[in-house]
């Protein structure tokens, strides 16, 4: 049996975590749902086969007399201060890097990224949300020249300002299908984009003025070589999945002028899984990201993407991730799991010939840490 447990990992995709760990049972819950609505922490969330096993791993984590009273197990926590908890969770979890999208949660309810690193032991980088940056221009602008002007300025030099990559939700507001469209009509929508800020905040949704911003990061990226995120598949409940599948960046991917963009598909753009793995193998920019922790499914769906990932892109397009948010149980979650559904698969492969032993240490530890350092240049 494999053993990947001392493969540190890079956690390609996740977020902050919250400064205040403290919380009752219903809003422990509401952190295992991608679903809004307040029922799905009332009634669904503790029916879960996701919720149910990591109240049984966090149950010995903490040392519980029972291995499944969620009461309980909330009580162990909730007796840890924050730091506490996230550095025994962080320590556990064997971390080299985590890769943080700090556009949300608000900052000033989190960690900060650097803070993280403290008590993580660990290295941090940070990515830059493009739609986060466009809604902050477009509310302190009133021209459109002026929106695109320093739209260019804040996407110059992105490594020297910290940056190891770009990350769209662009499948959340509009869809995968990023299209050309004028100025004339970015303009209009630009303009409709300004009549819908509310207290100082926008929603961007736009689709001719996403997609037009969106083209401009794309050259940027290209022309330093900086990899973008790409949200596909799963995600909140306002995501049109349909728009969602990785194929309907055919267009971007098949753009000579972003051919040096590496794109990374995050979530392996899940129900999507083939096909983005699919992509990860036919096109030389294109990675795959393999979460762990969200999507919120149990391991034998894990097991089935990850077999469908690993066979058909190479491990060297491959990336581990969390998507670990808010709670720091979810980074360390995504890297227990991810170490043990990879070790499985991989004796699959050794049991049914496919390859051996050495090479599949190297295939985990491609997938676990060496890709990331590749792509991310850590």
């Amino acid at each position: 049996m494999l053993d990947l447990t001392n493969i540190a990992v890079v956690d390609n995709h996740c977020h902050p975590v919250l400064l205040e760990q403290r919380m009752d049972t219903l809003q422990f819950r509401a952190f295992f749902s991608e679903a809004s609505a307040p029922v799905f922490a009332e009634q669904h969330v503790a029916n879960s086969v996701y919720y149910l096993w990591m109240l049984r791993q966090l149950a010995v984590f903490f040392g519980c007399q029972s291995k499944s009273d969620e009461d309980e197990v909330l009580a162990a926590r909730n007796r840890l201060d924050s730091d506490t908890l996230i550095e025994h969770l962080y320590r556990a979890a064997k971390i080299d890097t985590l890769i943080l999208d700090v556009a949300h949660p608000q900052a000033e309810l989190c960690y900060s990224p650097e803070r993280m690193g403290q008590l993580g032991h660990c290295r941090v980088a940070r990515m830059l949300r493009l739609e986060t940056l466009m809604q902050s221009l477009i509310v302190e602008v009133r021209d459109f020249d002026e929106l695109v002007e320093r739209y260019h300025l804040a996407l110059t030099n992105l490594r020297a300002h910290g940056y190891v990559a770009l990350k769209s939700i662009v499948a959340y507001r509009t869809g995968l299908n990023v299209a050309r469209w004028s100025k004339d009509q970015a303009v209009a929508a630009f303009h409709e984009a300004r009549s819908t800020i509310y207290n100082g905040t926008l929603r961007i949704q736009q689709k001719p003025l996403i997609d037009y911003l969106l083209h401009i990061a794309f050259l940027h990226a290209a022309e330093q070589e900086l990899p973008i995120q790409f949200h596909t598949g799963y995600g909140d409940s306002d995501t049109d999945m349909r728009l969602g599948n990785p194929l309907h960046l055919r267009d971007v991917l098949e753009n000579d002028a972003y051919r040096s963009m590496p794109v990374v598909l995050l979530h392996e753009s899940y129900p999507y899984t083939q096909l983005g793995a699919y992509l990860a193998a036919v096109y030389p920019q294109v990675y795959f990201d393999l979460s762990y922790t969200i999507p919120f499914v149990e391991r034998l769906e894990m097991l089935a993407f990850t077999r469908q990932a690993l066979s058909i892109a190479p491990a060297s397009k491959l990336m581990y991730s969390s998507d670990g948010i808010f709670l720091p149980e979810m980074h360390w979650a995504g890297a227990v799991r991810g170490r043990s559904v990879l070790a499985q698969v991989l004796n699959e492969m050794i049991e049914h010939d496919e390859i051996n032993e050495a090479q599949a240490l190297l295939l985990a530890r491609q997938v676990l840490h060496d890709t990331a350092y590749a792509v991310y240049r850590l």
